[in-house]
């Protein structure tokens, strides 16, 4: 059966990488949950596409130059619209605190120890603590290494933009298990490479049921979405908006 991820929990509905899009997500019934993260001033996990939190608060400035408890401040809510006005930028675990185990989770490092100095063992550690269904994922192959140096079991997935036979080599040096294409470039010849090498594909960022509908033909293993109803409805039955 493919999976289904939410991109940044239901983004296409609520502010992204909030606990509330990710509980919109797990309401509609995806398999999981794909998010960012990136470290504050104090060593704090916190769950955000951008360097900054400009676009997505009413904040500004970097990640990195700010404390916790100055992002949790912000509202990342209502440049989505009103009604989700005064919600906060999560840590992750804070998600993984209202998750937990019930749902799986892709974590994608924005960038790793050379920009967030011991980023990859925080992440690694709090997955550790709370037993979760995790994955790590990143465009940084350095910090996938790290990664990979801190715990050699842990699935690790490479993203890219290009065709899957291109990167078939970087995924064998990190011995990750997933490969994660822009789907736009997949097709039946590289998940089948994919598959025979012993990697599982996953596609983002899906938004079309009909293109959904060919990736699952083709044989990919989980599809990611701004939409994740859409991509359920042609996947399984599943509760929907």
């Amino acid at each position: 059966m493919v999976l289904v991820f939410g991109h940044r929990g239901a983004m296409g509905y609520a502010p992204e990488n909030t606990i509330p899009s990710f509980r919109l997500a797990v309401e509609m019934g995806v398999d999981g949950v794909e998010l960012d993260v990136h470290m504050t001033r104090d060593g704090e996990v916190v769950v955000i596409h951008d360097f900054t939190v400009d676009r997505t608060t009413n904040g500004n400035g970097y990640v990195r130059d700010l404390t916790l408890e100055q992002v949790k401040r912000l509202d990342a809510g209502a440049k989505f619209g009103g009604k989700w006005r005064g919600v906060s930028v999560p840590t992750l675990e804070e998600v993984f605190r209202e998750f937990g185990r019930r749902i799986k989770y892709k974590i994608e490092i924005k960038r790793g120890s050379d920009y967030y100095p011991g980023i990859e063992r925080k992440v690694v550690e709090l997955i550790r603590r709370y037993g979760v269904d995790a994955q790590v994922i990143s465009f940084d192959y350095d910090a996938l290494s790290n990664v990979r140096a801190i715990d050699r079991d842990i699935e690790v997935g490479i993203i890219f933009i290009g065709r899957i036979s291109w990167f078939i080599d970087i995924a064998k040096k990190l011995n990750a298990q997933w490969l994660h294409p822009s789907q736009d470039l997949i097709d039946e010849r590289g998940v089948e490479l994919a598959h025979r090498l012993g990697f599982r594909v996953g596609a983002w960022t899906v938004n079309d049921e009909e293109r959904a509908r060919y990736l699952m033909s083709i044989g990919v293993d989980d599809i990611t979405g701004n939409y994740p109803d859409r991509i359920l409805r042609v996947t399984r039955a599943g509760k929907v908006i």
